[in-house]
């Protein structure tokens, strides 16, 4: 391995010559051969040993790494300074990623906390999404319950409507004086329209349901229901009109149902 010989200050080189220059004047005057000019160099190798190339390429580390802790730095450095660059990364690339490992080192606390905080950024994140889903999925489960309530509850109210329903038409052909309270509508929840009476016959299979929308077809008749109720009804002349109104109504939806469902 060569030694390090620094170069000498240019006042001991004079002061050697001019000893040298003296000592020879006492020698016999003898002429020598003029000799090839070399400069002086940082280092001279040691004759008969010529560096291999691994060799020279340690001593170039370690010269390296000497240099670094002179100047006070990290020998991590020069991992970075010495990694060459792979055939796929650009001169740009490789000196990104040496810039990029020596942020790494000097801010790793930082980028640690960073890390950290972005970590539970995510986790809160996906906490509120789950909690949002979680709701989400609570909301549709009480409104699919509260739809089955309010259809077991709308059934019960038809049952008990329809048994009403029946006990006015038997009563009905027994009074002589009949009042605005004692007419049976085939409705539900006292609402006059063709949706209300399609729900109040339509809880029946399909022969039955026919034989239940002819039968009202027969009771609604608007000729037939006036001739045999109407002359019996004590009430005022404006009550008088509105149940004519509604039984033609009643007659109407009967047959718009019976030509949906059977024509």
């Amino acid at each position: 391995m060569p030694k390090l010989r620094y170069k000498e200050k240019e006042s001991s080189r004079s002061e050697h010559k001019s000893s040298k220059h003296k000592s020879s004047k006492h020698k016999s005057s003898k002429h020598k051969p003029n000799k090839t000019y070399k400069p002086p160099t940082l280092y001279e190798e040691e004759a008969g040993w010529v560096p291999q190339k691994h060799e020279e390429d340690e001593w170039r580390q370690h010269l390296f790494e000497v240099m670094m802790d002179d100047e006070g730095q990290d020998p991590f450095y020069s991992r970075y300074e010495h990694v060459q660059p792979t055939p796929s990364m650009t001169d740009e690339e490789h000196r990104q990623y040496i810039v990029s490992g020596m942020y790494q080192r000097t801010h790793k606390e930082e980028i640690e906390a960073e890390e950290k905080r972005k970590a539970r950024k995510a986790k809160k994140k996906q906490e509120a999404n789950e909690a949002k889903e979680k709701m989400k999925k609570e909301d549709e489960e009480r409104k699919r319950v509260y739809n089955i309530y309010n259809q077991l509850e709308k059934l019960k109210q038809v049952e008990k409507e329809k048994q009403e329903y029946t006990e006015k038409w038997k009563r009905l052909d027994t009074l002589d004086v009949i009042c605005k309270k004692d007419i049976p509508w085939p409705i539900v929840s006292r609402e006059f329209s063709f949706e209300s009476v399609r729900s109040f016959l339509s809880n029946s299979n399909n022969a039955e349901l026919k034989k239940n929308i002819r039968k009202e077809q027969t009771r609604y008749h608007p000729d037939k229901f006036i001739t045999k109720y109407i002359k019996k009804f004590k009430g005022s002349e404006k009550e008088k009109q509105g149940i004519i109104t509604h039984v033609n109504e009643i007659s109407g939806w009967i047959n718009e149902l019976w030509t949906q469902l059977f024509k």
